[in-house]
């Protein structure tokens, strides 16, 4: 199984490398979370069943002075071990950006993008933007896009309107766009871009209240039946934990507490994961 959606920011080997590491985590993405080794990451997977986990890191520099965790840190847990695929982030606002995400693709080894347009300050149907989704989609990498709420500070909730990102969705259909969190509140704008544009795909990393289980229970059944996603978006969904704002357990459990088949989950799961990072069925 793989998790599409986790980021390294309370890693204790990183807090004790990079004098900006804990600022970053408290006051730019306000996670309130302990720091902890590295195993512990590890142990969270196994104990949850996942082999592989995307690490996301944001380049909001710009925005916030400083990148939650950077394209080199993110490269650097992937040499640790082979159960990380890096996303690279680049900033589409400064100049050279795109030739940085090359950059990171082709020197770092990293696998997909990652944009925040509410943490990093930007309207993502900006033309201005558009050059970074056409190097990403001549790379032949997902794009992995923040959409719906943000609890990052000082951040506009209209940024995360998944509406904004129907014209470059509509201009660059090569290009995979994940949105992320299931653009929680607007899961139906969501699942309607799911549904009409086949470079659409969902993650299931929304947690806003209750437990994990209440909140799928409640979103994937009272505001998206969940045979829609049984019987239309099973190949458009990919299993995202939102780890460490989220235990990884809790939210695998989560998903396998709704009335899905064993076949969709494992799309969900893992299927859907491995055909756009290119992975191999199996491994």
């Amino acid at each position: 199984m793989i998790d599409f959606h986790t980021h390294p920011v309370l890693i204790r080997e990183l807090l004790e490398k990079y004098p900006n590491y804990e600022r970053v985590a408290r006051q730019v993405f306000k996670i309130g979370n302990n720091f902890q080794p590295l195993e512990t990451f590890f142990l969270q997977m196994d104990v949850a069943g996942i082999e592989k986990a995307v690490l996301l890191p944001i380049d909001c520099r710009r925005a916030r002075k400083d990148a939650v965790s950077s394209n080199e840190q993110v490269a650097e847990l992937c040499r640790r071990s082979p159960r990380f695929i890096g996303f690279a982030s680049v900033d589409p606002l400064r100049k050279g950006a795109a030739r940085e995400l090359v950059r990171a693709v082709k020197d770092l080894g990293l696998k997909g993008l990652k944009l925040d347009p509410a943490l990093q300050d930007f309207r993502p149907n900006n033309r201005k933007v558009f050059p970074v989704y056409e190097a990403a989609a001549a790379l032949g990498i997902p794009l992995l896009v923040h959409a719906g709420m943000s609890w990052a500070p000082e951040t506009p909730l209209e940024r995360g309107h998944p509406l904004h990102l129907e014209e470059p969705i509509r201009a660059f259909p090569k290009l995979a766009f994940v949105l992320a969190h299931f653009a929680w509140p607007w899961v139906w704008e969501a699942t309607a871009l799911a549904l009409k544009y086949p470079n659409v795909y969902l993650d299931t990393s929304g947690l806003y209240y209750d437990s994990p289980k209440e909140f799928f229970q409640f979103v994937f059944s009272r505001q998206i039946p969940t045979t829609v996603i049984e019987r239309s978006l099973r190949t458009k969904i990919l299993f995202g934990s939102n780890y460490p704002r989220v235990e990884i357990k809790n939210m695998v459990h989560a998903l396998r507490s709704l009335p899905l088949t064993a076949g969709c989950l494992n799309l969900i799961l893992r299927e859907n994961a491995e055909r756009l990072l290119g992975l191999a069925t199996g491994n």
